[in-house]
């Protein structure tokens, strides 16, 4: 068992809240959405050619300076897996020393930052509560570890004041998807929001709405690993047809009900059969939520709809981890009309030799 180090724990936290999030005098707030990043030092990897480690280190983070610098976002979300949180030659110093890179240029431009956890960040047991405290350190960061005692590190909402007023106008909703969980196999699967996560999410939905005069407050959620309901986008066949993938024993028909965007990999949400489909269930009797983003299929960056909630998938950010292109996503709100949002799925070029 791994632990955390006094001299991490001894940072202060106590610091003056930072000024709230609000839309732009055109009503307009932007988001930047740079999720499964992966980064590691360069030093760790034991590669024989320098040359392949080196050149990955330079492409993640020109992906991620060269993103903010052209997006020019009111708030930057971290989607998870910011970290290759399974490297074993980490250690708490080169945790602490990636967070700061993938994280500069988000800091040098005093942009509000948010992040969620990945399966893979914490993976070699250097916590993701301890991570958390690493990014708590920015002062603009707008996560905390949770804002009420329940499963996960990161449960928290962040409110986005009207450009007109102090009223909350959208609400952003950071959650904790976890990491593994034991499927009915007796195999290790990926997790997903449990039970008292949600609950907390509807009790706050709930004062959100009061206060909004009886209305559910528009909003968007940014989590790592997909809800199963995705695969709900999509026409299941059978081993026999053409253009399939398959998930869990089940056959499905690339590129059905698709509203734009591209499918490289199979869609990757919790175990299909332990039916964790009680998250989006709640957004649907909740109400409020136009869009949810998610990461962890790096390669896939579409958008469906189902039941009226919208489904994004984002491009990986980082190339210490498979892909063909790396990228982003640009989100942007509209005070008066919230349930259209823009978004805009980016591909940045590589800037190294690419036979490397």
């Amino acid at each position: 068992m791994s632990y955390i180090p006094h001299k991490f724990l001894s940072a202060k936290f106590r610091r003056e809240a930072p000024a709230p999030l609000k839309f732009g005098a055109d009503g307009k707030f932007r988001i930047l959405h740079l999720t499964d990043i992966h980064q590691v030092m360069p030093e760790m990897d034991d590669e024989e050619d320098r040359r392949i480690p080196e050149a990955n280190d330079i492409e993640t983070q020109h992906v991620i300076e060269t993103l903010v610098s052209e997006t020019n976002p009111d708030l930057v979300v971290f989607g998870g897996d910011n970290i290759s949180g399974y490297w074993k030659e980490f250690t708490y110093d080169l945790v602490q020393k990636t967070i700061e890179k993938i994280t500069k240029p988000v800091r040098d431009r005093n942009i509000p930052l948010c992040v969620v956890f990945g399966n893979h960040d914490g993976e070699e047991g250097f916590h993701t509560e301890f991570q958390m405290m690493l990014y708590m350190e920015y002062p603009n960061c707008r996560s905390n570890l949770n804002d009420e005692n329940v499963y996960g590190c990161g449960n928290c909402c962040v409110t986005i004041k009207s450009s007109k007023s102090d009223k909350d106008a959208f609400a952003v909703w950071l959650m904790d998807s976890n990491d593994y969980q034991l499927n009915k196999e007796g195999k290790l699967s990926y997790d997903c929001v449990h039970d008292d996560q949600i609950a907390w999410y509807e009790k706050k939905a709930a004062e959100l709405k009061e206060a909004n005069d009886g209305k559910p407050l528009p909003s968007v959620l940014f989590q790592h690993i997909p809800v199963q309901q995705e695969l709900d986008g999509f026409s299941e066949v059978t081993a026999e047809d053409d253009y399939t993938f398959e998930r869990d024993g089940k056959y499905f028909r690339f590129g059905h009900n698709i509203i734009e965007g591209r499918i490289r990999e199979c869609p990757c949400p919790p175990y299909m059969e332990n039916d964790h489909r009680n998250q989006f269930e709640s957004w649907k009797k909740t109400g409020g939520m136009v869009a949810a983003f998610f990461g962890h299929d790096h390669i896939n960056d579409f958008h469906i709809n189902i039941d009226g909630i919208n489904l994004y998938q984002t491009l990986g950010a980082g190339y210490c981890t498979y892909g063909k292109e790396r990228g982003g996503r640009l989100i942007i709100l509209d005070e008066n009309n919230p349930k259209e949002i823009y978004t805009q799925s980016i591909v940045i070029e590589r800037i190294t030799d690419a036979d490397i």
